[in-house]
């Protein structure tokens, strides 16, 4: 049962991720830097855009994985539950790095920026990025947690009877 409802949920953060990769592509062209400034600063930091340059592809590549491990799961193969293992992996270490950029990068142009109209702005975006952070670091640890339980490992093993 476990195995199933991760592999919906898989399925579900792929979608969802695959939706945010597509916002961060299209909210560059179509912020208005007069209404907001701080979009603007954001955008014009080359570290911060070096950053948006390799975690969009990675993140393309790591939620079309996840759509397949999700797949793989609802149909109990064994490479989908290593996958999976592996997709929790990287996404807590994507959400520290994560972290650390927005710690270094967007919370310095937050702070120069939280004045006037911009400041609730600034708040509601910290709050979602720090809601963000926590969502994406407890479903990789549920994961990890489950794929590793050894009822969930027996499971994926093929059955002693057919393999003579």
């Amino acid at each position: 049962m476990s195995v199933t409802i991760f592999g919906i949920l898989n399925i579900g953060f792929a979608a969802l991720g695959f939706l945010g990769l597509l916002i961060a592509m299209v909210m560059p062209a179509r912020t208005n830097g007069a209404a907001i400034p701080m979009l603007k600063e954001m955008y014009e930091n080359p570290t911060y855009i070096s950053w948006m340059k390799i975690s969009i592809p990675l993140g393309g590549i790591v939620h079309l994985a996840l759509l397949a491990a999700g797949i793989g799961l609802l149909l109990l193969q064994n490479w989908a539950r290593i996958m999976s293992i592996c997709y929790g992996i990287y996404a807590i270490l994507a959400c520290l790095v994560g972290g650390v950029v927005t710690l270094n990068i967007v919370m310095p142009i937050m702070r120069n920026n939280s004045g006037g109209p911009q400041g609730f702005f600034a708040i509601a975006m910290l709050i979602f990025m720090m809601g963000a952070t926590v969502v994406g670091l407890v479903y990789p640890i549920l994961l990890l947690i489950f794929m590793t339980r050894p009822k969930v490992v027996a499971a994926f093993l093929p059955d002693p009877a057919s393999v003579v």
